[in-house]
């Protein structure tokens, strides 16, 4: 591993700095549901990894915001690999995430839970990472 930092180059700037501007582009696509407000946004990238993610409040039920982020997203050619249940420190808030893929950028929607308290009920990425293709 050493070796892979110091002597391969494993992590490209450049690489970083166009998949960054290519996912700002995807984001850019990615619909937000009616009636969302947005309340706090991260932009991180380096290392191989982009990810830009956003916090909303919504009183929106996860299955509307489910279906419309299915129709959307599946029918701008992303493909729906999982959908799971979350837990948070192993406590059951309700919470759920679908997460999409194409070509080597993923998008995720995650719903809190209805017994969650953090502020936000919705959060959306959009992402790369040159480790998973």
């Amino acid at each position: 591993m050493l070796l892979c930092l110091v002597g391969a180059g494993c992590f490209s700037t450049k690489e970083d700095s166009a998949k960054l501007e290519e996912t700002k582009t995807i984001w850019a696509g990615i619909p937000v549901y009616p009636g969302m407000r947005e309340i706090s946004s991260s932009t991180t990238s380096g290392f191989g990894k982009v990810l830009i993610s956003r916090n909303f409040q919504s009183e929106a039920s996860y299955d509307d915001v489910r279906r419309f982020y299915l129709d959307r997203l599946t029918g701008d050619g992303w493909n729906l690999t999982s959908e799971k249940q979350l837990k948070s420190w192993g406590n059951d808030f309700g919470g759920k995430e679908l997460y999409f893929r194409k070509s080597d950028f993923h998008i995720a929607i995650e719903y809190a839970g209805e017994r969650a308290n953090y502020g936000w009920d919705y959060g959306i990425s959009a992402g790369w990472t040159r480790w998973v293709k």
